[in-house]
């Protein structure tokens, strides 16, 4: 099939129009810079951070936002978490790095065991009762956050996806997980105070747009799966809303921007209602409702045994 554009081959459609190379990287990157713009995501003088796993996703989008530092004036770091999971994350940093060179992209790279004292793997060791994306998920922000402190960082992007999130958000729904529910969004958060600000530039794209994007420009590493991944119900739910999309077409775009306008009016709702007050840890001064944050509770846990 050809480019409804040009006389090139096609290698993508979408609603009766077929892209070619090179139409399907101007159709990307505008999707993009519109989400980008309607949603003021970014301002002159930014310095972001991308929180960057070296997957096929979040190299994706260090190299968007990297090749439009000068369109939008702002600096951009690769932030680099390794949880020390052996044959997984050490394969994707190679990648990583790669890019990086190729490009001039400055990354800087945070090891659990150098802030935690202990891998991943060594922490589920230690404590049996704990879920391995619970430790994950608590020092990964807890560490974006130090990252923020070290390179005067203001906003956090991240690479989730249009199908990622609207598979949240009814996980979330199921689960009735409203505080969660109301972190969705291009723009994330209730809390803005002390937090910095985390911003999906790709929020509207697809999971198969992020991967052909990455393919054309040699950005996806060789596949790998976390080995503590735990998703059966996200898979589930993906499944579900793929076999909606075959069917209709667009499904997923039209009804996360359905939900998007109530989710929005519910965090005015929520912030109203709530006067969530924070804290500072006392120990590492990591903003938090409690005495002491979960990361450095985490850290007490495993170290007394």
């Amino acid at each position: 099939m050809k480019c409804s554009f040009c006389n090139n081959n096609a290698i993508y459609r979408y609603k009766d129009l077929y892209y070619c190379k090179d139409h399907f990287i101007k159709y990307f990157e505008e999707k993009t810079i519109k989400t980008i713009e309607k949603y003021s995501l970014i301002k002159e003088g930014d310095i972001i951070g991308v929180g960057v796993s070296g997957g096929k996703d979040s190299n994706a989008l260090l190299y968007f936002l990297n090749k439009y530092t000068e369109y939008f004036n702002i600096k951009v770091y690769g932030v680099h978490i390794d949880e020390g999971i052996k044959g997984y994350r050490d394969k994707d940093t190679l990648k990583l790095l790669e890019i990086a060179r190729l490009y001039n992209i400055e990354i800087k790279i945070y090891k659990f065991e150098d802030y935690f004292n202990t891998r991943l793997e060594d922490a589920l060791k230690i404590s049996r009762d704990m879920k391995s994306c619970t430790i994950c998920g608590v020092w990964r922000r807890w560490l974006m956050w130090k990252a923020s402190k070290d390179l005067d960082i203001n906003k956090f992007a991240t690479a989730h996806n249009l199908n990622d999130e609207l598979q949240t958000i009814i996980m979330n729904i199921f689960e009735d997980n409203i505080k969660d529910l109301l972190k969705t969004g291009p723009y994330t958060g209730i809390i803005e105070t002390d937090f910095i600000p985390r911003i999906k530039p790709f929020y509207f794209n697809s999971e198969k747009e992020n991967y052909i994007y990455s393919i054309i420009n040699n950005l996806a590493p060789i596949y790998g799966e976390c080995s503590f991944i735990n998703g059966e119900f996200r898979e589930y739910i993906r499944s579900k809303l793929y076999n909606i999309e075959n069917i209709y077409e667009g499904f997923h775009e039209e009804l996360l921007k359905n939900i998007l306008e109530i989710i929005n009016n519910a965090k005015v709702d929520f912030k109203n209602m709530n006067n969530i007050k924070l804290n500072k840890c006392k120990i590492c001064g990591y903003p938090t409702t409690r005495e002491i944050c979960r990361a450095c509770e985490i850290r007490l846990e495993l170290k007394n045994g």
